[in-house]
């Protein structure tokens, strides 16, 4: 993912999105499918913005691992999210 990305501005666009457009714009920055992305969107019961959120954590380099934990926690069901993104890769 690139250091480019406005995070804020893909949170804020992600309220007012379809989860078709939504799942199509996540999967432009990621490797992910749109098929994919849908089955984690549905798996882990995440709003868009939320999961904006999550990837917005992950992204973020100046966080430490603790910090990065800690945010995603507070997340309305971002563990969840991240468990089924990492269940992708395991």
């Amino acid at each position: 993912m690139s250091d480019e990305i406005d995070w804020d501005n893909l949170a804020n666009e992600a309220a007012t999105q379809t989860d078709a457009e939504f799942n199509t714009t996540i999967a432009s920055l990621t490797r992910m499918s749109i098929k994919e992305i849908d089955e984690f969107i549905k798996q882990s019961e995440i709003t868009n913005a939320n999961a904006i959120k999550v990837l917005k954590e992950i992204n973020d380099a100046a966080a430490s691992n603790t910090a990065k934990a800690d945010a995603i926690a507070n997340i309305d069901n971002g563990v969840s999210f991240l468990i089924s993104l990492a269940n992708r890769i395991v």
